[in-house]
């Protein structure tokens, strides 16, 4: 009994082991058998990379060849100006190229020429109309003003003028008569009502044309109107007016620095802040003081 009970031991454990070594022989052929799939792939990779880099080094070769037989190309000076350069800044040589390149040129067009904003800042072209307080035809096509745009700024200035002419009459200062002064007036120095009034006005400005149009008008065109109406202090010399009576009876006028002018030839009032409080120049004075000017000179 003891005998066949270990005899079936021995048969028992003989097919345990002939079990697990099958399943390690079927799994090692599946390991082996994904090595081989992934090393068929790998293969397969190397040589679409080898094909793919022949490709390329015929396809170098070819533009090599065609590079060297390609003519070297002329270096274009207005592209390399450009590249360091800003358009406003090109030599003049180079700026006529250039629109020449563009088609802006005489032959263009019958009607228009175009021309740089600089140009244009240069050209010193009358803008304002000081004596009747308004922009010049020129300055509205120019600037292509709409009538609205013409009617702002041309309010902004009459503003300006209006709010100076306010202030100048509140600060004239008057002193005579004493020995031959009839009479002297005088208006000071005021940087306060200036810096306010020029500031005011280029703000109107920008409101009304946008700020490069505003900047192209105020420089130096408004500027100097603002000067001579009186806004600005744009002179060393005092803004007076003296009036002498001499012994023979004629009338001289001086202003600021400049030597006296005798009435009887026609002496001109000057301009600047007086001319707002004297719209009129000497009639003015001569009203307000209670002196009779000479007859004006006649023309020949």
């Amino acid at each position: 009994m003891n005998n066949i009970l270990l005899a079936f031991a021995i048969l028992g454990a003989g097919a345990g082991g002939f079990l697990t070594t099958r399943q390690s022989a079927s799994q090692f052929q599946r390991e082996a058998q994904g090595l081989r799939e992934a090393w068929l792939a790998q293969t397969q990779q190397v040589a679409a990379a080898q094909s793919e880099q022949a490709n390329l080094t015929e396809r170098v070769r070819e533009l090599k060849q065609t590079l060297a037989q390609t003519p070297g190309v002329v270096e274009n000076a207005l592209w390399s100006a450009l590249q360091t350069n800003r358009a406003n800044q090109l030599a003049p040589e180079m700026r006529e190229r250039l629109m020449e390149e563009l088609g802006f040129n005489w032959k263009a067009s019958t009607d228009y020429i175009v021309v740089s904003k600089e140009t244009i800042r240069r050209l010193q072209m009358d803008i304002i109309n000081e004596w009747k307080g308004e922009l010049t035809k020129t300055a509205t096509t120019v600037f292509a003003l709409t009538p609205e745009e013409r009617s702002q700024f041309e309010a902004a200035m009459q503003r300006a003028r209006m709010d100076f002419k306010e202030w100048a009459l509140a600060h004239v200062e008057r002193t005579g008569p004493k020995d031959d002064v009839l009479v002297k007036y005088s208006l000071p120095t005021d940087r306060v009502m200036s810096q306010t009034l020029s500031n005011n006005f280029f703000t109107a400005l920008v409101a009304a044309l946008g700020l490069e149009r505003a900047q192209l008008t105020m420089f130096p065109s408004a500027y100097n109107w603002m000067c001579q109406l009186g806004i600005l202090d744009c002179t060393p010399l005092p803004a007076t007016i003296l009036v002498r009576r001499q012994v023979d009876g004629r009338l001289k006028a001086s202003w600021g620095g400049f030597p006296p002018s005798d009435l009887t030839k026609g002496a001109s009032f000057p301009r600047g802040g007086l001319r707002s409080v004297f719209p009129n120049g000497w009639a003015d004075v001569a009203e307000r003081e209670g002196f009779e000017l000479p007859p004006a000179p006649k023309k020949k």
